[in-house]
């Protein structure tokens, strides 16, 4: 299928692990021009050099991307290398588990910041060059927590993503609406359980915690996943994929699921 995202600068914040790397990857696939963002430099060079060696094109920009200013200095120099930025994807590290009463103000505050404030930060610096070229996409990579609340237990809760996710919908939301005369769509992946390498180590941890084994655990929350598994990063980088294409250029506004049926809210 063609997605008509051959030669398109794509830019990736949390590009190389996990779901990040593999939407890097995927859209490199597709003939993007990938602007791979992420902190740890060793891991931001392997993603390029898997790009590269499939015969894509990609750059690496290591940047504290928990920083505004980070990202008015990495998308300008994705301009100067590659071009001005077309798609737009932000990834961005989930906040802590816990209750509400486990947190103080200064947690909350951190979690608004990485989750509403980055994404909103990006999003301002990308949005003058898609305008000005009238096509644009960004995508967000959420949680279904976002259209309905993780109830959790007192073991691991979920606060903090219950409330900020909201926030960061509502934006995205919004953002949809003003930019969509411009050939712009905003829209976002609302992951459930996926496997990543650090989803398993959260999960050995919580393990840990039970005095159970890690098996044990994924086990768990797999028999609450409707589909029998967790979810991997090639499915929600195909999805992602899709949301950055000419294909979807009438889809906008959004929050999809892809959790394996997990949440029970209507889409």
């Amino acid at each position: 299928m063609e997605l008509g995202i051959e030669g398109k600068v794509a830019v990736v914040t949390g590009g190389s692990k996990g779901i990040g790397r593999a939407i890097s990857l995927r859209l490199a696939r597709e003939g993007a021009q990938v602007a791979v963002i992420a902190r740890g430099e060793q891991a931001i060079a392997e993603t390029v050099a898997q790009i590269e060696s499939a015969g894509g094109t990609a750059i690496g920009l290591s940047a504290d991307l928990a920083a505004l200013a980070s990202y008015d200095r990495v998308i300008d120099e994705v301009r100067r290398k590659l071009g001005p930025p077309e798609i737009a994807v932000y990834n961005m590290e989930t906040p802590l588990s816990g209750t509400f009463e486990q947190h103080d103000e200064a947690a909350f505050a951190y979690a608004f910041h990485i989750i509403v404030l980055c994404y909103m930060r990006m999003v301002k610096c990308v949005l003058p060059h898609m305008k000005q070229r009238g096509w644009g996409r960004i995508v967000t990579i959420g949680s279904g927590a976002a259209k309905q609340p993780v109830r959790g237990n007192l073991d691991f809760a979920y606060a903090l993503t219950n409330t900020v996710r909201v926030a960061a919908l509502g934006m995205a939301k919004t953002v949809a609406w003003e930019t969509a005369q411009h050939g712009i769509t905003v829209n976002t992946i609302a992951t459930g359980a996926i496997e990543t390498r650090a989803a398993l180590d959260w999960f050995a941890d919580r393990a840990r915690e039970r005095g159970i084994s890690p098996e044990a655990f994924v086990a768990g929350v797999v028999g609450q996943i409707p589909v029998g598994r967790l979810g991997l990063p090639e499915e929600m980088a195909g999805l992602c994929a899709y949301l950055c294409s000419d294909i979807a250029a009438y889809t906008t506004g959004e929050a999809i699921l892809c959790d394996g049926g997990l949440t029970n809210a209507m889409p």
